[in-house]
C-alpha cells in the first residue's frame, strides 16, 4: 500500500475545523502521539527518497512499529505498519540493524475522513498546527499518485487554505530537524 499526502500550516485550525464539520465530519477522540524516528547511523537527513525511514509511534498506551518508503516525493510513501507490545525491544532491535533514533516528534491529534480521504488535524510541539489530507492507495503507477496528490491539493483549497501556507517536500520530521538547526546556529 501507498501513502499519498499532504500538509499545511493552519492560521486558525477552530476555522478549519468548522469547515469539515459543516460537511459533515465528526472528529474521533484526541490522540496523543509520540514519534521516534530511526535513521540509518551516519545516514543524513532528510535521507534519500529510497531509504527507509522507521518509526516506532506511542500512541494512548499502544505501540506502533511502521516502515516509510518515499517513492516520487516524501508525500508519496510505500508504508507498513504493524502493532507492536514492546517499544523498547524494538529499539534495540533497530539499533542491532545499524539504524539510530534521529528526531523525536510530539504531537496531538484528532481525524476525521471525508469522502474517501482521511483527514487529521494535528497540533505539534515546537511547530504549531496543521492539517494533512490522505489516501491509502494500492496503484503502483507514481503517475496514478501523483493525480492523487494534485486531487487532495485542490481539497485543501476548498478550504480556503492558501497555497503559501502548503508544506512541499515536508514531514514533521524534517520540520523539526530545520528548526532545530535554526536554533542551533544562533
Amino acid at each position: 500500500m501507498y501513502e499519498v499526502e499532504v500538509k499545511a500550516r493552519l492560521r486558525n485550525q477552530a476555522e478549519i475545523k468548522k469547515k469539515l464539520e459543516d460537511l459533515g465530519c465528526t472528529f474521533g477522540e484526541e490522540l496523543h502521539q509520540i514519534d521516534h524516528i530511526f535513521i540509518p547511523k551516519g545516514a543524513t537527513f532528510p535521507t534519500p527518497l529510497t531509504v527507509p525511514v522507521l518509526r516506532v509511534r506511542e500512541q494512548n498506551g499502544k505501540y506502533l512499529f511502521t516502515l516509510k518508503i518515499s517513492q516520487s516525493s516524501r508525500q508519496d510513501s510505500l508504508e507498513r505498519e504493524l502493532e507492536i507490545s514492546d517499544k523498547n525491544m524494538m529499539t534495540e532491535i533497530l539499533n542491532l540493524i545499524g539504524y539510530e533514533e534521529f528526531i523525536l516528534v510530539d504531537k496531538k491529534r484528532i481525524k476525521t475522513n471525508y469522502k474517501d480521504m482521511e483527514i487529521v488535524l494535528d497540533n505539534v510541539k515546537d511547530l504549531g498546527e496543521f492539517i494533512e489530507a490522505e489516501k491509502i492507495v494500492a496503484y503502483d503507477d507514481p503517475e496514478t499518485r501523483k493525480s492523487i496528490h494534485r486531487e487532495l491539493l485542490a481539497f485543501l483549497e476548498t478550504l480556503d487554505i492558501p497555497p503559501e501556507d502548503h508544506i512541499v517536500g515536508g514531514k514533521y520530521d524534517i520540520l523539526l530537524h530545520e528548526v532545530n538547526n535554526k536554533l542551533s546556529v544562533k
